[in-house]
């Protein structure tokens, strides 16, 4: 007999824990005919590939294999928290678990450090990606910076609270996703929120967000000179309103990787792809349905 979890009582699908190397990643499958297609999730409080993508899935899932896959700290993938900002080897690991799922060319559409680690992994087994859509992600150090200094302050004061007082609650989170993730306040899901705070309480998130010690665990990875050897066609597709970095440093990832586009989307911030689902949806699928060299 299986057990019903907490997260698909949430509305989240059904997964299983896959064999990475020494280490396991929850992977969730939605959608069984067409090209497979990995989503990757960003690295807020509670965050996953479902939490991040739950209202376009049903878009993609007609046609596409999508294969949702938690990283390393994230959900109930194993904790390794020295780990979390070492996008080569989160890379890696997503890498092993495809290969264990007998996944072999696939397309990616990532958010945030998703887009960070996808990139790694692009560079260093190409075979497994055809097309890679990141949004949000900051993969280097040059041009790296807030939207508005500001807007910095703003994160530096919401992220550093996160662990301070009580310590972590859903309402620093819910205060997290209105100020930081979202332009508009009214995207919040309340069951959402409630998911993101469920997997809050597991051991990898809790490793990375739970104490002030912890918290993303040290400078991300600095993988400019790593981006210029990707084969693999990406789009950056941005928010207008993203808090987290500017529109020249989005572009500049595109001008970064040998064939980058740009695109950059009104109404949105760092969720884009909740708060415009089906715009989202549909002008990811037509990049990623475009031929690449070979077919």
């Amino acid at each position: 007999m299986t057990t019903m979890t907490t997260a698909e009582s949430l509305g989240a699908p059904a997964g299983r824990l896959v064999t990475a190397g020494e280490h396991k990643l929850h992977v969730a499958e939605v959608g069984e005919a067409g090209r497979p297609t990995v989503f990757l999730h960003g690295g807020g409080p509670g965050c996953t590939s479902w939490t991040d993508y739950w209202p376009t899935i049903p878009y993609f899932a007609a046609d596409r294999r999508c294969i949702l896959v938690d990283m390393l700290n994230y959900g109930y993938s194993d904790a390794v928290p020295s780990m979390s900002t070492s996008w080569t080897f989160q890379g890696d690991h997503v890498a092993l678990a495809l290969q264990e799922l007998g996944v072999g060319s696939a397309d990616f559409v990532c958010n945030s450090v998703g887009g960070s680690a996808a990139l790694a992994l692009a560079a260093r087994h190409p075979e497994l990606v055809r097309r890679l859509v990141l949004t949000g992600s900051e993969p280097m150090r040059r041009g790296a910076g807030p939207l508005t200094p500001e807007l910095g302050a703003l994160t530096r004061e919401l992220v550093g609270g996160f662990t301070r007082g009580e310590g972590p609650t859903k309402d620093k989170i819910r205060e997290i996703m209105i100020r930081l993730e979202y332009w508009d306040p009214a995207a919040v899901d309340e069951n959402n929120l409630e998911l993101r705070w469920h997997y809050m309480q597991q051991p990898g998130p809790h490793s990375t967000w739970g104490t002030a010690e912890n918290m993303m665990n040290g400078e991300p990875e600095d993988l400019e000179e790593l981006m210029r050897t990707v084969r693999a066609p990406v789009l950056v597709f941005w928010g207008r309103h993203d808090v987290f970095a500017t529109h020249e440093y989005a572009k500049s990832i595109a001008d970064t990787v040998p064939h980058g586009d740009f695109y950059l989307m009104d109404g949105a911030g760092h969720h884009m792809e909740e708060e415009r689902p089906r715009d989202f949806a549909g002008l990811v699928t037509a990049w990623l349905d475009m031929p690449v060299d070979g077919e």
